[in-house]
């Protein structure tokens, strides 16, 4: 009996150990949600403003063109998958990589793979898949770089005409503590235009340099505005779902706690119920 509850007394001790580290693990989490959500809203003005500035040069009938919204036929083509370096994140990094596996199985051809994310790139290379390009082990500091590497890269690629069209797998934040595993087309990149021509005619604006010059200049930047807001997005998702996994685990670890210590002082009462009836047995004994 002694030995049961030695083992009762270890498991729950070993128990409340993890429930630590979880509640720990949920609160680190919580504070890098902040921190990319702030991220999120200090860039997301930004890429508004560009985008006021771009619907402004478009509002016009005069064409304009870039190499980044030029549309082709799909023969070659990219696909950029973005998911977590570690794990503790519920399904997170599965529902990123069954949706990039049915978007693989879609294509007539395998495309060109770039990997942002451990979980992503070993759970696809074990299915066979070789990437172009992967970036693993991405420390916060990092992470900025990481997103002008691989923005420049898919441009690269797509402007050189090695692919004619560019994906990403990602996990689109839609709110609410919401996200969904998403297939996005990255390039060409679609202008969404809110311009009024009728407001752009009643009052112009003077451009210097030119329409043309200030439009070339202006693609890239949104284009590369838009690719960051992705990732943060994908961030966001990621700490979101972590966050979760680990107050899910320390509720549950909570559970079995009660669970062991009632168990606990169940085996306890009937150690001492014994010990009782052994006493009160051999005292009887004693009288007869």
């Amino acid at each position: 009996m002694s030995g049961q509850l030695r083992a009762l007394k270890n498991r729950i001790r070993g128990v409340e150990n993890t429930q630590k580290i979880t509640k720990a693990m949920e609160m680190v989490a919580a504070s890098k949600l902040k921190r990319f959500q702030k991220l999120r809203d200090q860039t997301a003005p930004y890429t508004q403003t560009l985008e006021g500035i771009l619907n402004r040069i478009l509002a016009t009938d005069i064409p304009l063109q870039h190499p980044l919204l030029e549309t082709r036929e799909e023969r070659e083509t990219a696909l950029l998958v973005i998911t977590s370096d570690t794990g503790l994140c519920g399904s997170y990094n599965q529902m990123l990589i069954e949706e990039a596996k049915r978007f693989l199985k879609s294509r007539p051809k395998a495309p060109l793979l770039i990997g942002v994310g451990k979980n992503g790139i070993n759970a696809l290379s074990r299915a066979g898949h070789a990437w172009h390009q992967a970036f693993t082990d991405t420390k916060t500091a990092q992470l900025e770089s990481v997103i002008t590497q691989t923005g420049s890269l898919v441009e690269t690629l797509f402007m050189n005409r090695k692919v004619d069209a560019v994906y990403v797998v990602y996990s689109h934040f839609t709110g609410k503590s919401v996200y969904r595993a998403t297939t996005e087309k990255l390039l060409p990149f679609h202008l969404e235009t809110s311009g009024n021509k009728t407001n752009e005619a009643s009052s112009p604006y003077i451009m210097e340099p030119n329409r043309e010059s200030l439009f070339s200049r202006l693609v890239p930047l949104v284009f590369a505005a838009k690719t960051r807001l992705i990732f943060m997005e994908a961030l966001i998702s990621e700490q979101m779902a972590r966050m979760n996994a680990m107050y899910q685990a320390t509720e549950n670890a909570k559970e079995l706690i009660d669970t062991l210590v009632l168990l606990r002082n169940k085996v306890r009462q009937a150690a001492i119920t014994k010990e009782l009836i052994e006493i009160v047995s051999g005292s009887q004994a004693l009288k007869n």
